[in-house]
């Protein structure tokens, strides 16, 4: 059952989730904005301020929330950066390194090396590591013999550094699509609970303010219609009129 519920949710249906959750955060900061406007007239009533701070709590935890999902790309991004980095540094080592052992001819070591560009970054994340930490391997056992071919210890200490780096960054995305889970998870929590302090609470008891300060209580009605249509959903259900009577 819960295969199939996310499975009907689809790349679509989380296009529109973001889509009424951006709505619903631009709306709630609609009302944020009208409580810190008016707030001399409302911090008088406790209730009403409790219900407040809860809600701009709420605003400030979604918006955390939000920050943590955008993070995931960075990782990804983070990824392919040191992949491209320590694929270009193992070829310029592992090239050098092949044209000696040819000139050597040490056919070990010439098949030890044998990479094209392509073929250093082809496979798995951990296959990749082993390949480029083979080549600094047998780069470093001819290091002495190497400088006339470009390659020195300084180089190869560069490429171990790209080494653990990619190795590094493996993880990474992993981690970002658990913790990225967890937050979509405590999102749509966060906006049920904002959405219930402001139906629940604060709307009820705007109306104290009514009589007081109705310029307070008609921008907060004012930016409520709005979190209403944002959100896409009506809260108050208007009777439909009665069609006019067809003349005889």
């Amino acid at each position: 059952m819960r295969y199939r519920m996310r499975s009907r949710l689809g790349g679509n249906g989380k296009q529109k989730m973001k889509i009424i959750q951006n709505n619903k955060l631009r709306a709630y900061s609609t009302v944020d904005a009208v409580l810190d406007t008016h707030e001399p007239k409302w911090t008088s009533l406790p209730a009403f301020a409790a219900g407040v701070a809860r809600f701009k709590g709420h605003i400030a935890e979604i918006q955390e929330l939000e920050q943590t999902q955008a993070s995931r790309s960075g990782a990804a991004s983070e990824k392919s950066y040191a992949l491209e980095s320590v694929g270009s540094a193992a070829f310029e080592v592992c090239a050098a390194v092949h044209a000696y052992a040819v000139v050597q001819q040490d056919y070990a070591l010439e098949g030890r090396v044998d990479f094209s560009r392509s073929s250093i970054t082809l496979g798995r994340g951990s296959s990749v590591v082993g390949r480029c930490r083979d080549i600094h391997a047998a780069a470093t056992a001819h290091v002495a013999d190497l400088a006339d071919y470009g390659i020195t210890a300084a180089k190869l200490t560069a490429l171990k550094k790209k080494i653990d780096a990619y190795e590094v960054s493996l993880s990474k995305p992993r981690q970002q699509v658990a913790t990225s889970s967890a937050a979509t998870v405590s999102l749509a929590e966060q906006f049920t609970e904002a959405d219930t302090e402001l139906n629940k609470c604060l709307d009820k008891l705007v109306y104290q303010f009514k009589d007081s300060a109705p310029d307070f209580f008609n921008e907060y009605q004012t930016a409520r219609s709005i979190v209403n249509i944002r959100g896409g959903r009506k809260t108050n259900d208007a009777p439909v009129p009665a069609p006019a009577p067809t003349p005889a």
